[in-house]
């Protein structure tokens, strides 16, 4: 086993000649649109019913020694039945992580229909185009995946904008809590957001960006609500989202 260091040429060299299919996410992929940071993995997306190419990535595992990584050491523990795990591995060549479908992501084919053939430290790859890698990192939602955004949207930066969301709460939940889950997550979106309760049933978000489009607001806006009624916090149905200047 290696020392631990990122090879992607070795680690993608590994996965094509062992013929897995495969289309490149993450900081990886945004590095082929704009400007590269730091990153100590290899993101792929698979098919998920392909079992060739299932039998494929397990051949390519097994020449890099792929050890898969539970909860405790960095990975996910995946909950029984997941249709769609990410699965996380230390391999000789680095860090390797597999998603099945990514979080705002569309199906493979679609992705992979929509990808752009490129070089990436020396090996040919399905890379997720640039509007497929926008929805993934406004899902994620995290520091890392908003400031990749920023970078992908460069050019349509503008003018401040006032975001104000609002959705239902669910039946019962406590506010307090409500808020503060919410306000954790929407922290990373904006860091002086603002998060409360309206009315005694409403959950009201107030945020500032420069860098979305009206388009890219309203898929992290969706994204949080489906994350958001995940964890029991805000009922089903429509959410109402308002764009103004800041």
């Amino acid at each position: 086993m290696s020392d631990g260091a990122l090879n992607p040429a070795a680690l993608l060299a590994t996965l094509a000649e062992s013929g897995v299919d495969f289309v490149v996410v993450g900081a990886l992929a945004v590095g082929v649109y704009a400007d590269v940071r730091a990153t100590g993995d290899v993101d792929v997306m698979v098919p998920v019913d392909d079992e060739a190419n299932k039998r494929a990535l397990q051949r390519a595992l097994e020449k890099m020694d792929a050890v898969r990584l539970p909860a405790t050491q960095g990975g996910i523990d995946q909950g029984v039945g997941d249709p769609y795990p990410m699965l996380m591995f230390r391999t000789r060549h680095g860090k390797l992580d597999v998603l099945y479908r990514p979080d705002g992501s569309d199906s493979y084919l679609k992705v992979k229909q929509r990808s752009v053939s490129t070089t990436i430290a020396g090996q040919q790859v399905a890379v997720a185009g640039k509007s497929d890698l926008v929805r993934m990192k406004l899902a994620a939602g995290r520091t890392d995946d908003l400031r990749d955004v920023a970078n992908l949207t460069a050019s349509e930066h503008g003018q401040p904008r006032q975001i104000v969301v609002s959705m239902m709460l669910r039946p019962g939940v406590e506010h307090e809590w409500a808020r503060e889950l919410a306000a954790a997550r929407v922290a990373y979106f904006d860091s002086s957001s603002r998060v409360w309760i309206a009315k005694g049933e409403y959950l009201q978000i107030e945020a500032t960006r420069s860098d979305l489009t009206d388009q890219q607001i309203d898929q992290w806006a969706h994204s949080l609500a489906d994350r958001l009624r995940g964890a029991e916090v805000v009922a089903d149905g429509e959410i109402d989202i308002e764009l103004g200047e800041a």
